[in-house]
């Protein structure tokens, strides 16, 4: 995957935030990178598989952490079903 960068002003207290957070490990972009995975899952933007994709994790690690956070992993449109379907046949690409 080609990876972009965006400059996103971050304050300082929320930076410290995510540094605490007991979830996250590594650097801040991962951490981001990994809430914006999680938030477009949750906002049903993307499907299960993508969003792990986006986060860099396999399935399984993905649906434990959304677990970890009580997000269930099983509601989600037809559409993202599909999506994850196409997604898993086309060999994860």
């Amino acid at each position: 995957m080609t990876e972009n960068t965006v400059a996103v002003p971050i304050p300082p207290d929320l930076c410290a935030e995510l540094g605490n957070m007991p979830l996250f490990y590594g650097k801040l972009s991962q951490k981001l990178q990994l809430s914006l995975a999680v938030g477009m899952f949750v906002s049903k933007e993307v499907s299960l598989a993508r969003a792990a994709e986006y986060a860099n994790m396999t399935l399984w690690d993905f649906s434990e952490l959304l677990n970890s956070y009580s997000v269930s992993v099983v509601d989600y449109t037809e559409e993202m079903f599909e999506d994850d379907l196409a997604f898993v046949r086309n060999g994860f690409n």
